[in-house]
């Protein structure tokens, strides 16, 4: 079993007016990058997605991103690439170049993975999402989780 320490991320969210739960190490018996395939065309996708949906948003909100195409695709058993490119999901996948912090959330994020809930897989502007139960206001977005 690998143990992940939050390292930075605990200082990133100390830097973000938010209360979210941040556990200081988490075990994770699965490396997560068997758990989603994590190529040269996942992490491109990801920082795209990351750089539409989150620019100007702190990197706690970034990895909260990461977190949620994450979850669905293990949640819903699909692809990096289904999970971005379903209908009236992240259309805003083809704007934009990625920086390099993009793909540091997306590095962040593999690096503890139970940083979120495992059934976080909602964001969006304004207020929390009709179809999940409210977590947490991270920036100007409003994550949620999976309803059981």
């Amino acid at each position: 079993m690998q143990r992940f320490k939050a390292i930075a991320l605990a200082a990133v969210v100390g830097m973000s007016a938010i209360s979210v739960p941040v556990p200081v190490e988490a075990e994770v018996s699965t490396p997560i990058d068997q758990l989603v395939e994590i190529n040269q065309e996942n992490r491109d996708l990801i920082a795209r997605v990351v750089m539409s949906e989150a620019n100007g948003e702190p990197m706690v909100g970034k990895v909260a991103v990461v977190a949620c195409i994450f979850n669905r695709a293990r949640i819903y058993d699909m692809s990096i690439s289904e999970v971005i490119f379903s209908p009236n999901q992240f259309s805003t996948a083809n704007n934009g170049t990625p920086t390099e912090e993009c793909y540091e959330a997306i590095d962040l994020y593999a690096q503890c993975p139970t940083l979120y809930p495992d059934d976080l897989i909602y964001f969006q502007l304004h207020s929390f999402s009709k179809y999940g139960e409210d977590y947490a206001q991270i920036g100007s977005h409003y994550f949620s989780t999976k309803k059981d």
